[in-house]
């Protein structure tokens, strides 16, 4: 699949050329992840049904995966008893992520999907199955 990134506007700041996790995955269902939380934060926008189905398609993800995922050579940092868990069973670590959307509705976090085979205004979220089609 082309690179597909996103549009939008987040407490009033323009924010452009975010990466989008699973474009097409979750019918235009997407949500605005922060990482990091500090001057420079990393946005991302995942698609999913969820806050819970975020974490889980962020963990999953081969390219951002490794901003949540705990490496083996330091799980005897964590309580394993007590810990968050992603859907393979890695050890996550929450504590910098933030993710943002209106839960319950049918697109959470409104943004507008842009990349080569795409208009050049872009497109809804909800339209990208239609030019995946294409």
């Amino acid at each position: 699949m082309p690179q597909i990134t996103a549009t939008a506007t987040f407490n009033g700041l323009l924010l452009k050329n975010l990466p989008v996790v699973n474009p097409g995955d979750w019918f235009g269902k997407t949500w605005i992840v922060e990482i990091g939380g500090s001057y420079f934060p990393l946005y991302l926008i995942v698609e999913a049904d969820s806050v819970c189905g975020v974490i889980d398609e962020l963990a999953e993800s081969e390219e951002h995966g490794h901003h949540i995922v705990v490496l083996p050579e330091d799980l005897g940092d964590y309580d394993l008893e007590s810990c968050h868990y992603g859907p393979s069973g890695q050890v996550l670590d929450l504590d910098h992520l933030m993710i943002y959307g209106t839960e319950g509705s049918n697109q959470p976090f409104k943004c507008r999907y842009h990349g080569d085979h795409l208009p050049s205004e872009g497109v809804e979220p909800t339209e990208m199955n239609d030019w995946l089609e294409v």
